[in-house]
């Protein structure tokens, strides 16, 4: 296997899935940093979201988090303050609102900030990723794939990664690993269609059901 050391995430979007997939990280004591826009004027109060979702994962339950002490380990950030520390993440993972345009233009903004090595990942459930990755410079597209975590991300055990045609396969051999070894997952490889493989099978077995 390729093994793929990752020193720190960045997570992309505070919300459910984000929030989660941070916790899950850390549950594996991975670093990382959680991304959301930026609000209020007052310095050092512009990542009130972010930190809000890290207070919030200290309540949820089923518990995201394996020990509510390691949230220390997820660092509040905005993209409005804070895309310099993009430099320092091997792996960028966006899991903002299922938006088309949003998440382009999100990769518009963080793009000249990551590492020339990072690794970038959408957690879409269901957009094509080769056209997510149109919002990306091309130098970056051989890099760019579909992680799709299934909520909630600590107790499920499928992920979806998905491929553009320009992915080059070491990058998915690189995160499969991560996957698989670090987060210990199972990892199902999926053809780049709409909804990929679970939520397509899922969608299907339930209008089946209803009829």
């Amino acid at each position: 296997m390729n093994r793929f050391h990752v020193r720190q995430v960045a997570v992309l979007g505070a919300g459910v899935m984000g929030a989660q997939i941070a916790a899950h990280l850390v549950n594996l004591k991975v670093p990382v940093l959680l991304f959301d826009l930026p609000q209020g004027e007052a310095a050092g109060a512009k990542s009130a979201i972010a930190l809000r979702a890290i207070e919030g994962l200290k309540k949820l339950k089923p518990a995201p988090l394996g020990l509510a002490e390691d949230a220390a380990l997820i660092r509040p950030a905005n993209y409005e303050e804070h895309l310099d520390l993009l430099k320092d993440c091997d792996l960028v993972i966006e899991a903002i609102a299922e938006r088309m345009d949003w998440k382009l233009e999100l990769y518009r903004k963080i793009a000249p900030a990551l590492a020339p090595h990072a690794l970038v990942a959408s957690n879409t459930s269901g957009l094509s990723i080769t056209t997510l990755s149109q919002g990306l410079p091309e130098t970056l597209r051989p890099r760019f794939c579909g992680i799709h975590f299934f909520n909630p991300p600590r107790y499920m055990q499928l992920v979806e990664l998905i491929a553009t045609p320009a992915t080059e396969p070491q990058v998915m051999e690189r995160l499969e690993t991560f996957v698989t070894t670090t987060l210990g997952k199972s990892v199902v490889r999926a053809k780049d269609t709409p909804n990929f493989i679970a939520n397509r099978v899922g969608i299907a077995g339930m209008l089946a059901t209803m009829k």
